[in-house]
């Protein structure tokens, strides 16, 4: 009797989880989280390399994501970092973000170095002292919603 109490706890956390709209159904997190431990495994038992990937539509930035690197508003959809290298998707609600997080970035002492503009798709590069920031602006179509790439690399590795 005693082990039935943390079960029915246990299905409460997963049906209460399931319902808040950031996680779908519970056998489905956990499967989703089982494949992206599988992956961090594998790759730190093959390279070496310690790893930490999110994703499935409710990830949060790494952990060890820079405090110092303006983030833009928006839901994060992906996150991993290895070795100092941080990578983010994000969703956005539009091209203003972009450029708010531009300004963002300037202001924290980033230079624009490159920039492209593909039609749909914008590419801008920072760099200051001690990182090179990539900014990937790819704009929806046919209703679906425009994402940002955002990479970070210590100048260090480059």
């Amino acid at each position: 009797m005693r082990r039935t109490a943390p079960a029915v706890g246990a299905l409460a956390l997963a049906v209460t989880l399931g319902l808040t709209g950031c996680f779908g159904n519970p056998l489905e997190q956990l499967t989703d989280n089982l494949v992206e431990g599988g992956i961090e495994n594998l790759i730190e038992d093959q390279t070496g390399v310690d790893i930490d990937v999110d994703g499935g539509g409710c990830a949060s930035l790494h952990s060890s994501w820079p405090s110092d690197v303006p983030t833009p508003d928006g839901t994060v959809l992906f996150s991993a970092g290895v070795d100092g290298n941080f990578t983010a998707t994000f969703e956005i609600s539009g091209a203003d973000v972009v450029d708010r997080l531009r300004s963002d970035l300037e202001g924290s002492g980033y230079a624009l170095s490159q920039e492209a503009d593909y039609g749909g798709l914008l590419n801008y590069l920072y760099e200051n002292d001690t990182n090179t920031v990539t900014v990937v602006y790819i704009a929806g179509e046919d209703g679906n919603s425009d994402s940002l790439q955002y990479s970070i690399v210590p100048k260090e590795q480059q």
